[in-house]
């Protein structure tokens, strides 16, 4: 079954929502080094968190150096990191040999031509090597590191999907309306949804978290 993360935690209210739709994962944006309307502190980050139930993991969305990342790993203790930014693998070998899970995101350009998906599972398969445990596809912009609400086109990320030998997590212009499609045809073993599930001010809204949901475990 595809499990469900829901990302850009900032508020109370949003982890209750999305704990009582039935979310897998939560995602919080910590200290990331590029201006975004989901990042938080490590001290609010921490609140946030606690009221997270054991079942539920905890995810912690991350950039920056090694030192950055361990830094707020050994502060937080989250369940999982995630570095979402294009740094080298050596960044993910220097987390992973801490012994917390790593998840890895590929990070394209949706201003760029179309990406060759040959590089991105070379580039991949370097970052499981180094460590990581699960790759996520993404989106990204000039403005915006994540959450642009634009898909990365299906068929690369199926090629990615079946090449790189360990579970794939797909982000990018998911929506209620169109998860279990994409769930059908690519298949990943975690989507991965932020702007998708938010109103207005970049607040979730919980009927679109819960419909989200819903539509993934009815895929």
């Amino acid at each position: 079954m595809t499990r469900v993360k829901i990302c850009g935690m900032t508020r109370p209210e949003e982890v209750a929502a999305a704990v009582a739709a039935g979310a897998d994962r939560l995602g919080f944006v910590v200290e990331y080094p590029q201006d975004n309307p989901w990042n938080l502190t490590r001290d609010r980050a921490r609140e946030l968190m606690a009221a997270v139930p054991p079942g539920v993991l905890r995810v912690a969305v991350v950039g920056g150096d090694a030192h950055a990342i361990l830094g707020i790993v050994r502060d937080l203790a989250p369940d999982m990191v995630q570095i979402h930014d294009d740094g080298p693998a050596e960044v993910v070998a220097a987390v992973a040999a801490r012994g917390i899970p790593v998840i890895k995101a590929l990070r394209i350009d949706v201003d760029a031509p179309d990406p060759d998906p040959a590089d991105w599972i070379t580039l991949g398969r370097s970052f499981v090597a180094a460590g990581a445990g699960e790759l996520l596809v993404d989106s990204k912009s000039s403005a915006r590191p994540a959450g642009t609400g634009v898909a990365v086109d299906r068929g690369f990320v199926r090629r990615v999907v079946h090449a790189v030998g360990v579970p794939v997590v797909l982000a990018g212009g998911l929506t209620p309306g169109n998860v279990a499609q994409t769930i059908r045809e690519v298949r990943p073993a975690v989507v991965d949804v932020i702007s998708g599930v938010e109103g207005p001010g970049h607040v979730k809204d919980p009927a679109l978290v819960a419909a989200f949901i819903a539509a993934v475990r009815a895929a």
